[in-house]
């Protein structure tokens, strides 16, 4: 039977939306997920390696965005800091799942990593990309990044990355 709802009944303070994701910390139970997620986005670049000397080297500046529902790592950050100059940061790596783009994912994984690169006393963010990621580099301007310079021969010979930085 269908009864006529009183609109007092629905006032948005009775409801709680659900967010799609979180971003939190990463713990070591993550990594085998995180690994999986990165051979698919980077397909077989190293990340493996990287997340672990990362969560040894900057574990506080490691995040994960995570589903609310499932709790399946969509995303993940990695940051550092500069041993020579301690107010640089480094962004050095993001990955997030083609669905989660859109909905902001990577933003707020920047956003969270360099709310804690300040309370480090970083003042400056950088980040290489690789010149022909144009969605990356999107992405990086948007953001509040700015090219720098171009550098050839980044990893290996004819491989070239832009050089992007960021005021924090």
């Amino acid at each position: 039977m269908l009864t006529k709802i009183n609109s007092t009944h629905l006032k948005a303070k009775h409801y709680k939306i659900m967010e799609p994701f979180r971003v939190r910390p990463y713990t070591s139970a993550d990594y085998p997920a995180l690994c999986r997620l990165d051979s698919v986005l980077f397909e077989g670049m190293g990340g493996h390696i990287l997340f672990r000397h990362i969560e040894e080297l900057f574990p506080d500046l490691f995040f994960v965005a995570e589903r609310t529902d499932t709790q399946e790592i969509v995303g993940y950050i990695l940051g550092g800091i500069h041993f020579n100059d301690p107010k640089v940061g480094k962004l050095i790596r993001i990955g997030v799942k083609s669905d989660f783009r859109r909905i902001e994912a990577g933003t707020r994984l920047t956003t969270r990593l360099f709310s804690e690169l300040r309370k480090h006393g970083v003042n400056k963010v950088h980040l290489t990309v690789a010149d022909t990621n144009s969605a990356a580099v999107s992405f990086y301007l948007k953001n509040g990044f700015s090219i720098k310079k171009r550098e050839e021969n980044y990893f290996y010979p004819d491989i070239s990355r832009l050089i992007l930085e960021k005021d924090l």
